[in-house]
């Protein structure tokens, strides 16, 4: 059983703007708790009502695998640099064969590369679609892993980790141990190393990406992230606003933080995803002047990835619910569908 600690943190004073956004923190903390209590895996959870300041953690000052939601502090590094003259968005990237990585667009369109992009488009591809080709150009643009990491820890964020490239991720968690030199790399070679992986090998890796501490984060921090950026305190205008605008028209996981919110609630967001790790992070719009809601949930090793999903869309259901005093629709019964077995093109996806 998971062992429950929820934190429960201070309210700051509110104004009459965001006075709509005063819940009872401590049923909404019994609901969560209830949520995370059911769960098959392990969960971490974090909010922050941006404008007024009230917050609320359950697990959140423990490390969680990122996945994909790592490409949110590097498109912060790319913008920052932007706005700092060491980069312009018209910066033509040219990617080659050695630069394709598995999954999304780009390995579909180009999987021996052979196209230009601007850093403008590949920060888009990345945070709308996820794109890891783009994440892996954009980070080596920008001075790899380090560079980003060290502005984290400027700016105080000192539980959010980036370490690695997203095809060194992708091969570890998939089970190949052996490094591959950037030069030799090919989508199909990557392809070829993890089909050979055998199932105990996969387990193992999964096992070890779950545990290490590389590419992680907090819940706590990331949701703080979240909030510091709409607030304006991480980059200048206008390269916040669009970079929160891009996340609104993300197309990953419209069944986790989405899921169960009204149609036209606007929610900027970007997901991580395994099959051991579901992540949703992002500001929730809140309705009638009701504000920003910063959210972070992280899940872990919780089953099936529906399940895991659904984790995440109740607890949005639920800070909605307490932070607008709407009651929102019941969830839809679930239909059980056969599993799958996954082939090796698509377990050497990654991570997205």
């Amino acid at each position: 059983m998971v062992r429950l600690t929820a934190g429960l943190l201070t309210m700051a004073s509110l104004s009459a703007a965001t006075a709509a956004a005063a819940p009872d923190l401590g049923a909404l903390e019994a609901r969560l708790n209830d949520i995370v209590r059911r769960s098959q895996g392990q969960v971490g959870i974090a909010l922050v009502h941006v404008e007024s300041g009230v917050r609320l953690s359950i697990h959140g000052d423990q490390r969680f695998p990122m996945a994909s939601v790592y490409k949110l502090p590097i498109a912060i590094e790319a913008l920052a640099q932007v706005s700092e003259g060491k980069l312009t968005l018209d910066r033509p990237v040219t990617l080659g064969p050695n630069d394709i990585r598995a999954c999304c667009t780009l390995s579909r369109r180009y999987p021996r590369g052979g196209v230009t992009l601007t850093l403008d488009d590949l920060i888009e591809l990345m945070m709308v679609e996820s794109d890891n080709t783009a994440c892996d150009a954009v980070l080596r643009l920008i001075g790899g892993p380090a560079v980003v990491e060290r502005r984290l820890r400027a700016r105080g964020f000192n539980a959010i980790n980036i370490n690695r490239y997203d095809s060194e991720i992708s091969l570890e968690m998939t089970g190949v141990r052996e490094p591959v030199a950037s030069a030799e790399w090919t989508l199909d070679l990557q392809r070829r190393l993890i089909a050979a992986v055998t199932p105990v090998e996969l387990r193992e890796a999964r096992a070890r990406y779950t545990s290490d501490p590389r590419d992680t984060a907090t819940p706590d921090d990331m949701a703080a992230l979240l909030a510091r950026l709409q607030r304006g305190e991480l980059l200048s205008w206008p390269y916040g606003d669009r970079l929160i605008e891009r996340m609104s028209h993300a197309v990953t996981g419209p069944k986790r933080l989405k899921g169960r919110l009204p149609a036209e609630t606007i929610v900027a967001h970007k997901t991580g995803t395994t099959d051991v790790v579901i992540n949703d992070v992002g500001l929730i719009t809140l309705p009638e002047n009701g504000g920003q809601l910063a959210a972070a949930v992280f899940v872990m090793n919780g089953g099936r990835v529906a399940a895991m999903q659904n984790t995440i869309a109740e607890v949005a259901a639920a800070a909605y619910e307490s932070f607008t005093g709407k009651q929102l629709p019941p969830p839809p019964k679930p239909v059980k569908a056969p599993a799958k077995k996954r082939s090796a093109r698509q377990k050497a996806r990654g991570h997205r």
